[in-house]
C-alpha cells in the first residue's frame, strides 16, 4: 500500500502496517480487489506520516508495555521500553500532531 502525505510524499508500507490506522483500514476494506492501493492522506504532513509509520512498524515487532494507572513514576522511561520512551522525545508541536493523527 502506498500512503501519500499532504505534500505528495509517498510511503510504501505493508498492508498490516497501514491497517493499524482505522482511517486507512476502512478505506482498504472498502476495496474488494487486491490490487496495489494508493491512499491520499491530505491532512497528514510527510514528517508526521513518517513518524507514524516508524511507530507502527516497530509496534509489530515489539508491543509497547501497557501503562497502568495510577502511574508508578512520572518518568516515561520507567513506564515503557526504551524505544518508546525515545520515540516521544520530539518537539511538542510534532508530538501533538502525532497524537492527533
Amino acid at each position: 500500500i502506498t500512503l501519500i502525505s499532504s505534500e505528495g510524499e509517498r510511503f510504501q508500507v505493508d498492508a498490516s502496517v497501514a491497517k493499524m490506522s482505522k482511517l486507512v483500514e476502512s478505506t482498504v476494506d472498502e476495496d474488494e480487489d487486491d490490487s496495489p492501493r494508493e491512499i491520499q492522506l491530505p491532512n497528514v504532513k510527510g514528517t508526521v506520516l513518517a513518524k507514524v509509520i516508524e511507530y507502527c512498524e516497530h509496534f509489530q515487532t515489539e508491543n509497547m508495555t501497557e501503562i497502568s494507572t495510577p502511574l508508578k513514576s512520572s518518568k516515561i522511561e520507567d513506564l515503557v521500553q526504551p524505544w518508546y520512551a525515545d520515540y516521544v522525545k520530539v518537539e511538542q508541536v510534532l508530538l501533538f500532531e502525532l497524537v492527533t493523527t
